[in-house]
């Protein structure tokens, strides 16, 4: 049996934004990692993701300015660029798993399972701690429909040899969106299918609209309102039964199943830890405490609040470490938290939606903008862009703030910084821009 202070079960942004702060304040900590360390953001999600999207961004680039004073296309050569998204890959288990260690904290590759309230086992040690935080994340979910189980996912397409001539991704979220977009630069055949007419639920609806069109416009087709009721795999692929009744039938050489990801809590015997849990993962209060076990925290995507954001899991992960120190010391605050979709034009958000403030009995003003008429975006060429933002001239604030279009990743940042830091409006108006900059118009957006 081994003596900690803390045990961290997960080696990715979540279990770092723990053990890091513990270490550096002289606990004795132990990191048990299953997999490989890094976590999914480095390894199988929002990175390699971004190093294929810089390909698609090229080309989409280039085709936006055909006929503009530039002359051909460039074409994704995929084989190549996964060489290069591995270059970004390959060096981070050994070199997070290091930075643990020099951190002086003990790090474990295996899979852990509680023993009892502050006790795990892994590869046949037993670990004790006063406090146990899991930040073991997500994993994909099965879809659930007939032949729907074991359907290649995210982790999946980010390892893929080549890219197929048709590919199907099913679901209306990020993962699906981003993929979708990527596919198609990089010259595959893409159609989107999602069960609803809604999609991407967490962004501004006027914008999702114009994003399902502004994809279409790139050659994805984009079915909504398709229910999935079975997936057949085929001789030479899938083959896809949708619609209100399942009778639409669409082919391709591959399918990817983007609906979602669930807590990876399977194997973990939280019950025996007396932990609470659910569908959305540890139920934890506001220091990322559990519920039922005060020696137990939770944070990043397996607890049960926030955003399934990688900074959020930081912010998540320096709270339960200041508990973990002082008891009562620290809640997480969630305020002007911003999201972006990578799409090609990107969309992203900040603060409230408008059903939200309307929702609040707040008194707002939307400032719309079409951005295609705009410099920035017009010397591009871009088709498709708008920012509708949320203004409160009585309280001289930013309530929410919603872009699609170029750069819209990068210019989300001002007004989070707005939102979370309480900068009125009026000073973000009094502020001085760099000309001519995509953040030079956000005086004209509010």
């Amino acid at each position: 049996m081994k003596e900690y202070d803390v045990i961290v079960l997960g080696g990715g942004p979540a279990g770092g934004g723990v053990a890091m702060p513990l270490a550096k304040a002289g606990k004795k900590v132990a990191m048990v990692e299953r997999e490989a360390y890094g976590g999914v953001c480095p390894l199988r999600g929002c990175n390699p993701k971004k190093v294929l999207m810089s390909g698609a961004e090229t080309v989409h680039l280039a085709g936006l300015m055909a006929g503009h004073g530039v002359v051909g296309r460039p074409r994704i050569d995929w084989p190549k660029l996964m060489e290069f998204k591995q270059t970004f890959v390959d060096p981070v288990p050994e070199k997070a798993r290091k930075a643990y260690r020099d951190k002086g904290i003990d790090a474990y590759l295996g899979f852990a399972r509680f023993t009892g309230p502050d006790s795990v086992e892994v590869n046949g040690d037993v670990l004790t701690a006063k406090n146990i935080c899991v930040c073991v994340g997500q994993t994909p979910a099965d879809l659930p429909v007939e032949g729907g189980e074991g359907l290649p996912c995210s982790d999946d397409f980010l390892n893929l040899p080549e890219m197929p001539e048709k590919v199907i991704f099913i679901g209306g979220g990020f993962i699906s969106f981003e993929f979708a977009h990527i596919a198609r630069q990089a010259g595959a055949g893409v159609i989107m299918v999602n069960r609803s007419g809604r999609v991407l639920r967490k962004f501004d609806p006027v914008l999702t609209k114009e994003l399902v069109n502004a994809s279409e416009a790139s050659g994805i087709d984009v079915r909504l309102n398709h229910p999935i009721h079975e997936v057949e795999r085929t001789e030479d692929g899938y083959r896809v039964h949708c619609g209100e009744d399942g009778v639409i039938v669409l082919e391709a050489d591959m399918v990817f199943n983007c609906t979602g990801r669930r807590p990876a809590l399977d194997g973990l015997d939280l019950e025996v830890a007396g932990v609470e849990y659910g569908r959305h993962g540890v139920a934890v209060n506001d220091a990322m405490q559990s519920v039922s076990n005060p020696h137990v925290y939770a944070v990043g995507d397996v607890a049960d609040r926030g955003a399934a954001l990688t900074p959020v899991a930081s912010i998540q992960g320096a709270v339960a470490a200041s508990n973990i120190l002082e008891p009562g010391s620290a809640e997480v605050d969630y305020a002007g938290i911003p999201s972006a979709c990578f799409t090609l034009p990107p969309l992203a958000g900040v603060g409230l939606l408008e059903e939200e403030a309307t929702a609040q009995g707040l008194s707002f003003e939307v400032k719309e903008t079409d951005l295609t008429e705009s410099f920035p975006w017009n010397r591009l060429n871009v088709t498709h862009g708008r920012a509708r933002v949320l203004v409160d001239e009585a309280g001289d604030r930013i309530l929410g703030a919603h872009i699609l279009g170029h750069n819209a990743e990068e210019m989300i940042n001002v007004f989070a910084l707005a939102i979370r830091q309480g900068i009125p409006l009026s000073k973000v108006r009094d502020t001085v821009w760099a000309y001519p900059t995509c953040g030079y118009y956000a005086q004209y957006m509010i």
